[in-house]
């Protein structure tokens, strides 16, 4: 046995029944509500495939669990319960998102990454895993506070030559709950368009698609576009929302692949402060190149709100066709985006 096998026991532990960890895990709540005391086995402790590479010994275990001042053991030595009642709420603001890490990668390392750099205490640490159980890439640390979270992201340590994906859990989660509103919403489209051939071919005239289709809501949202120029080549439309995703919602990325100018439309005005200001800061390299950077203002915001408005009406009066399309600002299959330089094409009215 290692001197620090009773540290790594206790560590390991004391996550499983954290504040940041038991709220979320489905077993271990159902195990102590088993118990009027909200006691659970230690035998079903150590049977964690993580305990089990630390120490299966079951009484060293337990005497590594009694030096703990938030784990209680019982009278027995049998169970064992966490000392402070659940919290109300779930703090998400400490819990950081982060991808991009390779296939070798273990909670120590991660640990040891953000200690190396900052200086900052990994409280927990969750790898997400595929459906065959290996790494996805991608992983939620928590943190003391959310300023350490707002600060690593803020500061983008890479790992070696790598650069990561920071986001907070909030935008992380925001992002999946769009692209399943997104996924189910095209399915609805499917049986709309599917309901109205059929009525077609029935002598129907069919619904009116219009009524179904999701929009977003016409008005101008100040201060919520950003303008980038001078980013590096072989870059692609996915690269550049991954990168500005970061910081907060993105609805739109304006920006043709392998452009060196380019624009990103964020949900709000917040988001968009925070992407400048952070940018800016770290002079962040994208494509191996430090970009500037600029809001849209005055004039030149809302001649660009007109035609992003002209296009959603557009596209409702289309039936939900047209809009935006890939590869930047777009009407009538016009490219449009950004000229070198930053400004805007003037799309010709057909």
């Amino acid at each position: 046995m290692s001197e620090e096998t009773p540290t790594q026991i206790l560590k390991q532990v004391e996550y499983y029944f954290s504040d940041s960890n038991f709220p979320r895990d489905n077993f271990l709540k159902t195990e102590a509500s088993k118990n009027v005391d909200n006691y659970i086995s230690i035998d079903i402790i150590a049977s964690f495939n993580r305990m089990k590479t630390i120490s299966t010994d079951l009484q060293l275990i337990t005497d590594a669990l009694k030096k703990s001042t938030r784990l209680q053991v019982s009278e027995d030595g049998k169970m064992v319960r966490r000392l402070d009642p659940l919290p109300e709420n779930i703090d998400c603001g400490k819990t950081l998102y982060s991808k991009g890490w390779p296939e070798d990668t273990t909670i120590e390392k991660v640990q040891e990454f953000f200690n190396a750099n900052g200086g900052y205490k990994v409280v927990s640490v969750r790898l997400r895993k595929k459906s065959d159980k290996s790494f996805k890439g991608s992983l939620l640390a928590d943190f003391e506070s959310e300023e350490i979270v707002n600060k690593i992201i803020s500061e983008a340590p890479k790992l070696g030559e790598t650069q990561l994906i920071y986001q907070t859990f909030k935008q992380f989660t925001d992002e999946k709950k769009d692209e399943k509103e997104a996924y189910f919403a095209s399915i609805g489209d499917k049986k709309r368009k599917a309901k109205k051939e059929a009525d077609r071919e029935n002598g129907g005239g069919g619904d009116d698609d219009n009524k179904d289709i999701k929009e977003e809501e016409d008005v101008m949202v100040p201060g919520v576009i950003l303008c980038f120029k001078g980013v590096g080549k072989g870059l692609h439309r996915g690269d550049i929302k991954e990168i500005f995703s970061q910081y907060g919602d993105v609805k739109f990325v304006g920006y043709n692949n392998d452009d060196e100018n380019g624009s990103v439309r964020y949900k709000t005005a917040e988001s968009c402060k925070r992407a400048l200001e952070s940018l800016t800061e770290t002079k962040k390299e994208i494509g191996g190149q430090i970009p500037t950077y600029n809001v849209l203002e005055g004039e030149e915001e809302k001649k660009e709100w007109e035609k992003i408005l002209e296009r959603f009406k557009n596209a409702r009066n289309n039936g939900g066709k047209g809009g935006f399309k890939k590869g930047g600002f777009q009407k009538g299959g016009k490219k449009g985006g950004f000229k070198k330089g930053g400004n805007f094409k003037k799309v010709k009215k057909e």
